[in-house]
């Protein structure tokens, strides 16, 4: 079958990332706000505790990841995975010392919040091409054209259980009776500055609410679609951001230095509710503890793409497409390219596709 292989890697990424929007303007940009969808009081106990070690100059923080607040369900359609209690130590300074430049947040956990739930910013989901996996454009959840079932809280759960934030928390921010008037102190980052939700103090002494500097690039991401994305940026990935300097008080990691309930002056992030909404990168050396050991790039794995340099097999393209989870997919749930081929890879003539059928129909891969 003629173009076979190149045909179904298109559609990986026509289904996994979209193709182009015609609208260059069009941002598909999403973060919930509503912390009522979240339903679920979790079965696990609660652990969140700190104590310091002055002589070491280092905060010791105990936390499992099961917070007390609400969450969504989970499995869901989006996200395969159970929340489960994962006890981790971590070790970050009492006097955090800027490093001089912005520390890229790949591959890093980028902070701990009070409610015993890690921040983990980026994804293991990348643009996947003819070529294999191309890590250089990174999927963010915060985007209406993949689903990997986040909950109100902006959150959903890898493999291994770990429930984590890619957004406002939207629960525990609601139990923390955030309204606003006054600075609320959600946690602490990998590098030991303290992170604070939206709200913080101008240089008149009042709480006004923050934004992050992110823009959508402008044009086209210049890609084939076949080793790179093409189409406009439209907020599929982050490096369809950039930051622009003077359209924000907070810097590229969403800090800033200010006064605080704790200080006169001090640096701190905030976590806001635009684009990127948690930390991406950080303002000093994060804390060894912090940094991910499980996959490429330090990238814990996730449930809706193979994490590897080769290609994806049949069988993971499949289940990406069967998105009614029947174990066979309709024409309605093919998109792009290989509806050409529908009739002829069907070879029962049922009206649907199945794993071996697919199969079948692929060239033998050398």
């Amino acid at each position: 079958m003629k173009g076979f292989i190149g045909i179904v890697f298109l559609l990986i990424n026509l289904f996994v990332a979209a193709q182009s929007v015609s609208d260059s303007s069009k941002s598909t940009f999403r973060i919930f706000l509503d912390a009522e969808s979240c339903n679920v009081d979790l079965s696990h106990d609660h652990i969140y505790s700190e104590k310091i070690d002055e002589k070491r100059g280092v905060r010791l923080i105990t936390a499992n990841g099961i917070p007390e607040h609400k969450t969504g369900e989970f499995p869901n359609q989006g996200n395969p995975n159970t929340i489960l209690a994962r006890e981790v130590k971590y070790e970050i300074p009492l006097d955090p010392k800027p490093a001089g430049r912005d520390i890229p947040g790949m591959g890093i956990r980028t902070g701990i919040l009070f409610s015993g739930v890690e921040i983990d910013p980026f994804t293991g989901e990348f643009f996947i091409g003819e070529k294999g996996t191309n890590r250089g454009w990174n999927i963010t959840t915060l985007t209406t054209t993949v689903d990997l079932g986040l909950d109100c809280n902006n959150a959903h759960v890898q493999p291994s259980g770990k429930y984590h934030y890619h957004g406002t928390p939207n629960a525990y921010l609601e139990d923390l009776g955030a309204d606003g008037t006054k600075m609320i102190k959600v946690g602490y980052a990998a590098d030991g500055y303290p992170i604070y939700y939206k709200w913080a103090y101008d240089e008149n002494d009042e709480i006004i609410v923050y934004e992050s500097g992110y823009v959508l690039k402008e044009g086209d991401r210049g890609g084939d679609g076949k080793t790179a994305p093409n189409g406009v940026y439209d907020g599929t990935y982050f490096q369809d951001y950039r930051y622009e300097d003077g359209i924000s008080e907070l810097d590229p990691c969403n800090g800033r230095i200010g006064k605080t309930a704790e200080s006169d002056e001090e640096y701190y992030y905030l976590i806001t509710d635009n684009f990127p909404s948690v930390p991406i990168c950080l303002h000093a050396e994060p804390s060894d503890d912090f940094k991910n050991r499980g996959g490429p790039q330090g990238q814990m794995q996730t449930q809706n793409q193979p994490q590897r340099g080769d290609r994806p097999n049949l069988t993971e393209i499949f289940t990406m497409m069967d998105t009614d989870k029947d174990q066979k997919i309709s024409k309605a749930e093919v998109k792009g390219p290989l509806q050409q081929d529908f009739s002829r890879i069907d070879s029962n003539n049922d009206g649907f596709l199945t794993v071996d059928e697919l199969q079948k129909a692929a060239p033998p891969q050398r």
